[in-house]
């Protein structure tokens, strides 16, 4: 069929599923391309497509009808992501002729996006209350009111049929209601709480607030909150104070990490199944069932560090409240402490850095060259430090601050890590080890605690405990020697044996490397070949008999006329040592001639 242009909509408006009667789109269809349907026209033709019209502008994909399509047939189009955007627009679809380019549209549908939450942008206004709630409200006054304490939500900006109220009393759900057409002109809402509800919560004490969704699911800020205090039951006020045995205050960070026991007396009020609330200043711990019912102390409760850290250092206030199902039937009179468990630096303190004083040093390594020298300590900023407070440097268990460094002023302004010298003089008589704890602490005046670092491992040696001591191990020795002191071709046939002695401060597990030098000359001359050799890890017997070892005859072969060097290095716990050197003279000629393989 052909299709004439016409301003006069000739097609049925589309529908979309997803939509309320009035055209108003849910924020939960927003989340992926909204669905179209609608039906496929008499005499359709396979040279015809559909397009979604939003606002008389083309959008979405043009779609061509199928052969198969037969008129009421159902057909879909997607509204875009990217035009789901606040307003209200007209929806209606174009079908137009490929072949003549004329086109006609449907009759247009409403469509409304509204993601603007109730309220926005300023704070809901506190539910309004009768003022006999001020001062708490009381089972006497409840009953004047009727049975039932009405909350009046006032008008807000967007305030609107279909919205819906939801209160909270605390951490509780309270009842709702839902705007209607009668609450439109007043501009306010009335929820009613029924007596069943407010004696549900106990002697509650605390926030009412409300939050208000609307039909396009846009939901509010929490309103502002009102405090608000049920007395609907008159509880007993002077219950015995809690106890802390031997409590000489204040309780220090020690103290509060080793746990704080509260001790709960007794009283004629307590029953069977009641239960025990127990307040460490702001922070509540329980319920708990009595332990001992009709012993002079009926439970105690070991108060943990978090909640000692949580309600602060300070004046604290300890009280508990005795719960009969689920109400509260009596109130402890206060027990006041004094708590100072704050550490002078909250968190953890990092693991100092030593560095010795020589170019190059390694951190938390103070070799031979560096134990007579003084040394440094790293401390990493922390954003805790105070000016005043003191830091002590613990090297195993001696001080090496004296007296301990004070933070300054333009420590805190330069807000960089913490340089500090170490005296060697104050370290050398701990001693050397490869496992020496350091950590640093910091104290500040008033507080009793002291902030502890991690401790850091570090290795210290001196040169008296290195292999061989100061002077280092001696010479190896060539054990096959002739009578003019040279390795030849008769004792040099199956190479040359070296043995080095046990050394002073030699240990098993000790690494030799040992090295052969050649030279063509015998005394003085030129390099001419190396053999290095690295032992296993010597064993009990050979730091009692010492190390043997063999220079290959193809070693010896490739000197051939000259002399030899050895010396040798030796890796240990306790450092590096290097030995003396020892000289042999060398002459592997046969008729006064090398070996054809190594021969000049």
């Amino acid at each position: 069929m052909t299709i004439t242009t016409s301003r006069t909509p000739i097609f049925d408006k589309p529908d979309v599923p997803d939509a309320f009667e009035d055209g108003l789109l849910p924020l939960s269809a927003l989340n992926a391309p909204v669905l179209v349907t609608l039906k496929v026209w008499d005499n359709p033709s396979t040279s015809e497509t559909y397009q979604l019209l939003w606002n008389e502008e083309p959008v979405g994909n043009s779609k061509a009808i199928n052969p198969e399509d037969r008129p009421g047939d159902p057909l879909e189009l997607y509204i875009p992501l990217d035009a789901l955007v606040e307003g209200k627009y007209q929806l209606a679809y174009r079908v137009t002729d490929t072949f003549s380019q004329e086109h006609s549209d449907s009759f247009p549908c409403p469509l409304e996006i509204d993601t603007t939450a109730p309220g926005y942008p300023t704070t809901l206004a506190p539910l309004d209350f009768p003022t006999a709630v001020n001062d708490g409200l009381t089972s006497e006054e409840l009953t004047q009111l009727g049975e039932i304490l009405p909350g009046t939500v006032h008008g807000y900006s967007g305030f609107a049929i279909g919205d819906r109220i939801r209160t909270f009393w605390g951490g509780t759900e309270g009842p709702g209601g839902k705007v209607e057409e009668e609450d439109i002109e007043p501009r306010e809402l009335i929820i009613e709480f029924p007596r069943a509800f407010l004696e549900s919560l106990g002697d509650f004490n605390g926030p009412v607030f409300y939050t208000v969704t609307d039909r396009a699911e846009n939901v509010s800020q929490d309103s502002t909150a009102t405090d608000l205090l049920l007395l609907l039951n008159e509880p007993v006020t002077d219950l015995p104070a809690p106890i802390i045995d031997g409590y000489i205050g204040p309780i220090d960070h020690q103290q509060a990490q080793a746990g704080i026991e509260v001790s709960i007396p007794t009283s004629d009020l307590v029953e069977g199944g009641d239960q025990i609330l127990l307040h460490w200043g702001d922070e509540a711990l329980g319920p708990f069932d009595p332990e001992s019912i009709g012993q002079a102390i009926i439970l105690r409760i070991d108060v943990p560090f978090e909640t000692v850290d949580a309600a602060g250092d300070g004046a604290i206030r300890l009280s508990y409240d005795l719960n009969r199902g689920g109400h509260v039937i009596g109130y402890s009179l206060p027990l006041d402490i004094v708590v100072r468990a704050r550490l002078p630096v909250p968190g953890e303190l990092q693991r100092p850095v030593i560095r010795g004083a020589s170019p190059g040093a390694v951190d938390n390594l103070i070799d031979e060259n560096d134990f007579e020298r003084d040394a440094s300590v790293i401390l990493a900023w922390n954003p805790g430090f105070s000016e005043g407070q003191l830091i002590q440097l613990s090297w195993g268990a001696q001080p090496m601050f004296e007296p301990p460094y004070p933070i300054s002023a333009s420590d805190i302004a330069a807000a960089r890590d913490l340089n500090r010298p170490v005296p060697g003089s104050r370290f050398r008589p701990v001693g050397t080890g490869s496992d020496i704890r350091v950590r640093y602490s910091v104290s500040q005046a008033g507080n009793p605690n002291t902030s502890r670092s991690l401790e850091q491992s570090i290795i210290v040696r001196s040169r008296e405990e290195l292999p061989g001591g100061p002077a280092g191990p001696q010479a190896p020795l060539f054990t096959e020697l002739n009578e003019h002191g040279a390795i030849n071709a008769l004792n040099g046939q199956d190479g040359a044996p070296v043995h080095i002695a046990p050394y002073l401060n030699i240990k098993p597990g000790d690494v030799i490397h040992f090295l052969y030098e050649g030279f063509d000359q015998l005394i003085g001359g030129n390099p001419k070949n190396q053999w290095p050799h690295t032992s296993e890890p010597l064993s009990e017997e050979q730091t009692r008999n010492g190390y043997d070892l063999r220079v290959p005859r193809t070693v010896l072969d490739a000197t051939c006329y000259g002399h030899a060097e050895a010396t040798f290095s030796v890796d240990s716990v306790t450092g590096t040592g290097r030995s003396k050197r020892q000289s042999a003279y060398l002459d592997m000629r046969v008729a006064g001639v090398c070996p054809p393989a190594v021969r000049p």
